[in-house]
């Protein structure tokens, strides 16, 4: 099978286009960038004690609020649906296929990005390579935020998963526009490629999903979770979450050979006119989903091992005491077998300035359940926690031995390179609102992509830097 290549960065007429304008941005931040958050002091990463190794082992969790496990109730849910006895899920061609969004690439595309209000311009302009801007709707929404990002490259070795590349990254939904408590997640899946020339992106949300039991059999409900990280790796998503609802705390795990998609039940109701307003799930022998046609139940939690499962611990970050937070999620696939990150949050002194923990994968071509962690005796151990950098963290990758962290704190952003024992931290501009980070290998030279949260076209993107 020949793969495309990714065409609307690669056709003449838009590298053209695309050289332009970073010769432009590059000479608007000539000199060192330097990251834009003077609060921010920067100090060498150090190895914790073994004591933080054991604090941060994780143990696996598949039994719902129900007391039932998640795929017995995956399996029932399937059935009350009444899908089709041929079909097994929706696959990542087929979801593309099926789009009904439009993000648009580029200076061309969506030359707001690099504008005085954009997520790139203004006083502390990114040298960005390559953007992406969400449809006008998406962009400006004050509900849902963007906040963990992966695609393909992780996924698989080739970076091409049912013969695309593509992007996934996830939002949570705040209770209200002051109160930023999550009530829902989704995962946006945005093909990487364009046709030719079009700057035009196509992409789709999907709902995650909380399989439940009520009364009247089987149901589901939203995952209220924060979503600050997303790892996707083999046919799965790691999602790390530190909300405040702490039985969600830890690193969910989501299945996409569960992704299901609700047109093909007899028994979901996409387009009535309640179909916007009813709660999640099933009611009078109907199932709704606020309108998204597919959905993607949860198939267990890696929760902190400090204390029993069935009392699922608050944590609490850079607190030696309580299991740490999960903030972001990131992969290593410079090592043998692939890493998983996972870091936190602080934004106090007594919080210092976080954690960053480092877990074995399964490799590449062997066949894994449960997300993919490695564990002895059951349980998920790090190979090795070490402090991070800088507060503030929203993201944090590894390639090679060398650390990406991205950090957001108010209207200030920023980028910090380091390695663990090295004196140095460099620092760079970041996007307004920048969140997780995630490498994509297309190229000779990896580029590292993340995710704005902002609203306002021009400001919520996703964006590459060649580091």
């Amino acid at each position: 099978m020949t793969f495309r290549p990714l065409r609307a960065l690669t056709a003449v007429s838009v590298a053209a286009v695309l050289t332009a304008a970073l010769v432009a941005s590059q000479g608007a931040a000539a000199g060192v960038p330097q990251a834009h958050d003077p609060s921010n002091s920067p100090t060498p990463m150090a190895k914790l004690s073994a004591n933080t190794n054991t604090l941060y082992s994780l143990r696996w969790d598949e039994i719902g609020p129900d007391k039932r496990p998640y795929p017995q109730l995956v399996t029932q849910l399937r059935t009350a649906l009444g899908l089709p006895k041929s079909y097994r899920y929706t696959n990542l061609s087929q979801l593309l296929g099926q789009s009904d969004h439009i993000a648009t690439s580029g200076p061309v595309g969506c030359p707001e990005a690099k504008r005085a209000h954009g997520a790139l311009g203004g006083a502390y302009p990114v040298r960005s390579d390559y953007w992406i801007c969400l449809n006008p709707t998406d962009s400006t929404t004050n509900r849902w935020y963007p906040q963990g990002v992966s695609g393909t490259w992780d996924a698989t070795a080739n970076g091409v998963v049912d013969g695309e590349r593509a992007f996934a990254f996830g939002w949570y939904r705040r209770a209200s526009t002051t109160d930023r408590t999550p009530i829902a997640s989704r995962v946006t899946f945005l093909d990487e490629q364009a046709p030719m020339g079009s700057f035009a992106h196509r992409y789709q949300h999907v709902l995650l999903t909380l399989p439940r039991y009520g009364k009247n059999g089987v149901t589901f409900t939203s995952v209220p979770t924060h979503a600050g990280g997303f790892v996707w790796y083999h046919q799965y998503l790691l999602v790390a979450d530190d909300g405040p609802r702490h039985e969600f705390n830890g690193i969910l795990v989501f299945d996409l050979h569960n992704l299901i998609d609700l047109a093909l039940s007899p028994r979901a109701d996409l387009t009535s006119a309640q179909a916007a307003t009813r709660p999640f799930g099933l009611h009078n022998g109907r199932f709704y989903s606020k309108g998204y046609r597919f959905i993607l139940p949860l198939r267990g939690i890696w929760r902190p091992s400090v204390g029993p499962l069935t009392t699922p611990q608050k944590c609490q970050a850079g607190d030696l005491h309580y299991p740490p937070c999960y903030t972001y999620a990131g992969l290593d696939r410079s090592t043998s077998p692939p890493s998983f990150l996972t870091g936190e949050w602080c934004t106090s002194s007594a919080c210092g300035k976080g954690r960053v923990a480092r877990f074995p994968l399964s490799p590449d071509k062997t066949p894994c359940t449960k997300g993919c962690l490695r564990t002895s005796g059951g349980t998920a151990r790090p190979t090795s926690v070490y402090t991070q950098p800088v507060r503030y963290a929203q993201g944090g990758v590894s390639w090679k031995g060398t650390y990406q962290f991205t950090t957001s704190h108010g209207g200030a952003a920023g980028r910090f390179v380091t390695r663990p024992g090295a004196t140095a931290v460099t620092r760079h501009y970041a996007g307004a609102g920048v969140q997780d980070l995630y490498w994509n290998r297309a190229t000779s030279t990896p580029m590292l992509w993340s995710v704005t949260e902002f609203p306002g076209v021009g400001r919520r993107i996703l964006y590459g830097v060649r580091p």
